[in-house]
């Protein structure tokens, strides 16, 4: 039910920007070429982040109160799109007309009518002598507002969160609404952090990697489901190995018991999924990618494909090669998708004509270019010239059977491709993530051999993946970001590319939220946890901040004192017990949780004071990093 909800939500934004997009046309507006080429999605987060932060269209127009106008303020456009703004503008002027309200609009115009409206106010009032709200963290400006406004009287108000998730700054959240929370409003804090999902290795790295934030309340996750899980490190010598190491973990756990809606595959962004994909396909693993399309149909990779195919039907066309309808079809659809990718300023009505030459009467479609410069601008006519001239060139690329990945490689050189789908996002990491689909596309087409035969290689792919997933009541391994991971849980994790440029990602300009991102994911894992990175690129740096490597080792040091005899441990058994149970902050786990027999516990803990009086005696304490206060755990437990 939330998702037919959420669906009918985001198609009504989509029906009120078509219609904003034909008031521009008919206004004739400077930036008309523009709208050609608009990414609806980028420019519906834009709206969505600027009425989530009350950056109004027209704050003039809108007249607000004095209340009102000390929080709210003018909308800006994004850097190098301008025309954003105005757009934005004749979007309300729409939507007003049309009478609807969107889902931003009932946080925004929610609070404007409160602070308009006096008896509005009052009556909400009324109605709520208790406000609590959770997930706190996610909160933005016009919600946390709106709160305030309703609260006023009484301040009987809680708000749960962790800002350690404040995983959501590209829309306007903020970990200071929560941090600020206690200031604010007097409150007084209290601390949930005993973690009833993950496994020791879990609980002790995910603490390691959020310490190093700076913009946090201080506080530590506590372990209380024991030792008995795993988290894993891989160094892997390529993307491909990673990609089948991953879908052969996937295979045996499979065959272990697990059900594939039990894995999941977290990801920073959509690019990294390819090589995954191609492993877990061949492997005959069902998955989904969810918030996604399979990497070989997203609208990026489609373009590059699309400039192949009608390629192709150049060639076809001047060999007088047969043609059928629905050969016709294909191109037509094949060239409306690219005739302004990227941007040529050609008109629709250009493009139709273009089409219909081609399509009614074979004409090749370089000298359809070239006819169609006879009715159009000096722009236009420039960029017929040198889209023909880039079609006729990869004509030739494939009559020569070049390699599909040098030929793909070429042809987003000659189109600037990547530097459009970064220049034309309102967002940077949205243009960036686009451009690093086509990086990692390019990457895969790698000894795949021609253009013509790599195609084949992708429709082969997209067939088996359709007979995987043919039954939707099959369970499915979890293809998705982190961003949409929060909240949910999985028995086994895999998080691939650990790599610096990806974790954290290159774009973006908050730091500290990128960490919490990955301690997010790590915290996800409910028994096993496998981080994977290239071994030819750096490590993310949160993960080398973390110690990684060295804490999960002394985890399962401790795992295997805790599962050995006494009497069976070496020197690094015992050294962990009474040290790193203290280093790795698990005290509480031995003191609350651990589900030791009484007796066993005396006994072991009596060994623990033995082994540090041991490192006393022998002036250790310092090289093994004992510190005051680490006796007072075994001294507590033997009794």
């Amino acid at each position: 039910r939330l998702e037919s909800l959420r669906d009918g939500v985001e198609a009504q934004d989509r029906q009120l920007l078509y219609k904003t997009l034909v008031e521009a046309r008919q206004r004739r507006v400077r930036y008309a070429d523009e709208l050609n080429r608009i990414d609806h999605e980028d420019f519906l987060s834009y709206v969505g982040a600027c009425k989530g932060n009350l950056h109004y269209a027209d704050l003039a127009a809108a007249q607000l109160p004095a209340a009102g106008a000390r929080v709210a303020q003018q909308a800006r456009p994004p850097a190098g799109l301008a025309w954003y703004l105005d757009l934005y503008r004749i979007y309300e002027q729409v939507r007003r007309r049309e009478g609807v309200l969107t889902f931003d609009d009932m946080l925004m115009l929610g609070w404007e009518s409160l602070v308009r409206h006096e008896e509005i106010l009052a009556g909400l009032r009324r109605q709520y002598q208790c406000v609590l709200v959770d997930e706190f963290q996610d909160i933005n400006l016009a919600q946390a507002e709106l709160l305030d406004l309703l609260t006023a009287p009484h301040r009987h108000y809680m708000a749960i969160g962790d800002d350690d998730q404040t995983i959501y700054e590209w829309r306007g959240a903020s970990p200071r609404f929560i941090l600020e929370f206690e200031q604010r409003y007097g409150a007084q804090v209290y601390y949930m952090t005993d973690n009833f999902r993950c496994k020791a290795p879990h609980v002790a790295l995910a603490n390691r990697v959020i310490e190093q934030n700076r913009i946090r309340r201080p506080k530590r996750l506590g372990l209380t489901q024991g030792f008995d899980g795993e988290a894993h490190l891989h160094l892997e010598a390529s993307a491909e190995q990673m990609g089948r190491h991953i879908a052969d973990e996937t295979a045996k756990a499979l065959q272990q018991g697990f059900t594939a809606g039990d894995i999941a595959i977290l990801v920073r962004i959509y690019a990294q999924t390819p090589p995954i994909e191609q492993f877990l396909i061949a492997r005959q693993i069902p998955y989904e990618v969810v918030g996604s399309e399979p990497f070989y149909e997203r609208t990026e990779i489609r373009t590059l494909l699309d400039y192949c195919f009608i390629a192709q039907v150049e060639q076809g066309l001047n060999s007088s090669a047969s043609w059928d309808s629905e050969q016709s079809q294909r191109f037509r659809a094949a060239w409306l998708r690219i005739y302004n990718q990227p941007t040529r300023y050609l008109s629709r009505a250009l493009a139709e004509q273009i089409a219909e030459a081609v399509t009614q009467h074979r004409m090749p479609i370089s000298r359809a270019l070239g006819a169609a410069q006879h009715e159009a601008t000096e722009r236009q006519t420039r960029a017929l010239g040198k889209l023909a001239d880039d079609l006729r060139w990869l004509a030739s690329a494939l009559a020569a059977r070049h390699p599909a990945e040098a030929v793909l490689r070429q042809l987003e050189e000659r189109l600037q491709y990547m530097a459009f789908l970064k220049d034309s996002s309102g967002f940077p990491e949205t243009g960036a993530a686009k451009a690093a689909n086509v990086t990692t596309f390019l990457d895969y087409a790698v000894r795949k051999g021609t253009v013509p035969h790599f195609l084949r290689h992708l429709e082969e792919l997209a067939a088996a993946h359709r007979q995987t997933i043919a039954d939707p009541r099959q369970p499915k391994v979890t293809i998705t970001t982190m961003f949409r991971a929060k909240g949910l849980e999985w028995p086994l994790v895999f998080v691939p590319n650990c790599n610096q440029g990806t974790i954290p990602y290159e774009r973006m300009a908050s730091l500290e939220e990128e960490r919490r991102l990955l301690y997010v994911a790590i915290t996800r894992a409910r028994h096993t946890l496998h981080l994977h990175a290239l071994h030819d690129q750096p490590l993310s740096q949160f993960l080398e901040e973390a110690a990684a490597v060295e804490t999960l080792n002394n985890v399962r040091v401790l795992q295997r004192a805790l599962t050995t005899e006494p009497k069976h441990w070496r020197t690094e058994e015992m050294v962990s017990l009474a040290v790193q149970s203290q280093r790795l902050h698990l005290a509480d786990y031995f003191r609350c949780w651990w589900p030791a027999p009484p007796e066993q516990k005396r006994r072991i803990a009596r060994l623990a004071l033995r082994i540090l009086a041991s490192i006393d005696k022998h002036e250790l304490r310092h090289q093994l990093a004992v510190q005051p206060g680490d006796e007072d755990l075994w001294r507590e437990l033997a009794g």
